[in-house]
């Protein structure tokens, strides 16, 4: 398939990596999803968070919305976390290492949480969603650093939202 070099499956239900393989030239690179459109659902929301170093966004998801996730510059640490109940990997999670030096796009499943640190000293983190954002009172938060999941993140003490300073225990 023309610009991806594979897709990679996890013990997670559902969640893919898909290494792209861009078009590159003199001007730059081109990243493109097109031939793999019959494997996501329709995405409906597309969003873009820009963060400083040390910055950690999430854990955050909800039960109904699939995501798909890049970074376009810099780089993060993304972790997701299997949140569905009755799921034989709830509390699993997996971590990933993305930057726009190295293109890669993670579809995350509904009912997994995600959450992503920045590494670099400014990042631009792109996802799209299967669904309209409905705010986060309809969303789970768990704490970062929730000792049940024991995510390995490479820092102590991050740029935390007061939303997810206060987040819920697993």
């Amino acid at each position: 398939m023309k610009y991806i070099k594979s897709i990679n499956k996890f013990r997670i239900k559902g969640l893919l990596e898909i290494e792209l393989d861009p078009f590159c030239d003199e001007r730059g690179e081109i990243w493109s999803l097109h031939e793999t459109c019959n494997i996501f659902p329709t995405f409906v929301e597309d969003k873009v968070t820009i963060s400083k170093k040390n910055v950690l966004r999430g854990l955050h998801g909800d039960n109904e919305t699939d995501k798909l996730i890049c970074c376009l510059s810099g780089e993060i640490l993304l972790s997701v976390v299997d949140y569905r109940k009755g799921s034989s990997t709830f509390g699993a999670f997996e971590c990933f290492k993305l930057s726009s030096k190295a293109p890669k796009i993670i579809f995350v499943p509904a009912g997994c949480l995600n959450g992503h640190l920045c590494l670099s000293e400014e990042c631009v983190f792109f996802y799209k969603w299967s669904k309209k954002y409905d705010g986060p009172e309809n969303q789970f938060t768990i704490k970062w650093n929730d000792p049940t999941i024991n995510i390995p993140w490479p820092i102590e003490n991050p740029i935390l939202s007061k939303r997810d300073q206060e987040g819920n225990l697993l």
